[in-house]
């Protein structure tokens, strides 16, 4: 009581300016404290980020990450290869050449052979995949960079861009170029954004999209200077609207959707997002990278629910779809539209000063593989309006299959409620990559998600046309069968615990370094 009257008389006689400080620097002090725990991994991040700059720490970290990466490299080679570092002094005979190709292949074709691999080879037929290597050995020395030389190959992109646009809403005026890739198609639609409206005096770009679109908006805003903000999702997984709305400046040139977002297959609210964006001027992207090519046809086979999604919404202005993907096309080929030309000029490079003569480019490459031009080209003429519905259909029916049995499985929740070819589950009860872990070694190679951590399928063709769905099924069972059984021994077994380790790790610099070395672990012989 003593301790109390001091202190109120104390308060009493000190002059309102000190009172004033006093009640803002612990209001402050609060709201940091407020704040550290609010962002506890991030927090806990910098503390470790900072042991670790101390010599012996520094050390101690560097030894251990260099053992981890000697392990990672080694599990990258291959037995028993011999390595070339230089062009050899006599050519090899076309024996030798493709003797060596043919053994490499045989070796790791059984990983994705048995319709276990989520995503990655997209059909995987015998009789397709002899189309696209009879099509792109006829055309293997084009280059559309010269069409007076490859007229043949100018008039198959074309037909490509018009294929496309016509199964994405057949709206006039939609236009577009061929990309080799989804990140590729991403990157030229920012950019093709920035420049459209840097005619229109934005020169401090910035563009909002949600947490869970594709890693190549990050990396286009890097390349092009352009200001990234990230709104969050909601407890659908889809992207909050309101909080989407909030960030809106007037530099936003552009608002971005997934159709669907990779990792959980969720279709954002596209017809939301396009409004917001065409209400205020400003330009949306759908990324379909994933989905253009399937959800069309799941669509129109009803299979699954799909809502509206592409140039048929008002307010879309471009739109990504991989060819590669489930156009059944080779490796390396996609497709980025836009709303009309004066969109899709801003992605063009032209020079006229160059010594060498006037140059120009659609998109970031100079000469462009002709090729595969011409095997895209052959698939979307084989597959046809049938092939693409009968595969859709196969895909739809297995993805019900897949999520009615999650479903019906106590210790299994799925994370959103996809209506789409991906479904992301995780486990409340278990460590959901001791199942990952498992199911690889069933030969499921299912891919690894974080925030939260869980894993995915992505139904390919390859996998529905052999039954996939019940095998799939089996499979699951019996690793959560073999898990019920021994719970300890998986809590923390195998790749499980190196997943939940890199997932769960605050110190995200250490998860950054090692991600680098083993991008120079790829890239060494």
């Amino acid at each position: 009581l003593y301790h109390m009257e001091g202190a109120v008389d104390r308060f009493n006689k000190a002059s309102s300016f000190s009172v004033m400080l006093g009640t803002l620097g612990a209001t402050g002090a609060c709201y940091l404290l407020y704040k550290a725990l609010v962002n506890r991994r991030q927090l806990t991040g910098k503390i470790i980020s900072g042991v670790r700059s101390l010599p012996g720490a520094k050390a101690m970290v560097d030894k251990e990450l260099g053992k981890t990466m000697a392990e990672l490299e080694a599990s990258l080679r291959i037995k028993g290869d011999e390595v070339f570092t230089s062009i050899p002094e006599e050519g090899w005979n076309k024996e030798q050449v493709l003797g060596l190709m043919k053994k490499l292949l045989a070796e790791e074709e059984s990983r994705w052979r048995n319709g276990k691999v989520s995503g990655v080879v997209y059909h995987g037929g015998d009789e397709h995949t002899q189309l696209m290597c009879e099509a792109f050995s006829l055309f293997a020395l084009s280059n559309p960079l010269h069409p007076d030389v490859f007229p043949s190959i100018r008039k198959f992109e074309s037909e490509i861009i018009a294929m496309t646009a016509n199964m994405l809403g057949n709206v006039d005026g939609v236009c577009g170029v061929m990309t080799s890739g989804g990140t590729e198609s991403i990157l030229m639609g920012c950019k093709a954004h920035r420049e459209y409206y840097r005619e229109r005096g934005i020169t401090e770009p910035e563009m909002i999209i949600p947490e869970s679109a594709h890693a190549a908006f990050h990396k286009a805003a890097h390349y092009f200077g352009i200001k990234l903000l990230e709104a969050p999702l909601g407890p659908d997984f889809k992207v909050d609207l309101k909080a989407m709305e909030s960030l809106i400046t007037k530099n936003t040139i552009l608002l971005v959707g997934s159709a669907p977002g990779y990792a959980h297959g969720m279709i954002d609210d596209i017809p939301a997002i396009a409004d917001m964006a065409r209400k205020r001027g400003i330009g949306c992207h759908v990324d379909g990278c994933l989905g253009g090519f399937i959800l069309p046809w799941l669509k129109e086979s009803g299979v699954l629910d799909i809502p509206p999604f592409d140039f048929r919404v008002p307010g879309v202005t471009s739109m990504s779809a991989d060819t590669h993907k489930y156009g059944y096309a080779v490796k390396g080929t996609s497709v980025v539209l836009f709303r009309n030309p004066e969109y899709r000029r801003g992605m063009y490079y032209v020079n006229t000063e160059w010594n060498g003569g006037i140059y120009a480019s659609p998109s970031i490459a100079g000469s462009r593989p002709g090729a595969l031009i011409a095997t895209t080209w052959a698939s979307l003429m084989s597959m046809g309006r049938d092939g693409y519905l009968k595969a859709a259909i196969e895909i739809g029916n297995m993805q019900k299959t897949i999520k009615q049995g999650i479903e019906e499985i106590e210790e299994l929740e799925l994370v959103g409620d996809s209506n789409t070819m991906v479904l992301a589950f995780t486990s409340s009860k278990f460590n959901i990559f001791s199942i990952k872990s498992l199911m690889g070694e069933r030969g499921w190679n299912l891919n690894p998600l974080q925030k939260p951590n869980a894993i995915h399928i992505c139904i390919t063709y390859m996998q529905a046309s052999n039954n996939g769905g019940q095998r799939f099924m089996d499979d699951l069972r019996n690793s959560l069968d073999e898990i019920r059984a021994n719970p300890k021994k998986y809590e923390g077994a195998s790749d499980a615990y190196l997943y939940g380790l890199a997932y769960g790790l605050p110190d995200r610099s250490l998860i950054s370094e090692m991600i680098t070395g083993y991008l120079d672990i790829c890239l060494k012989p």
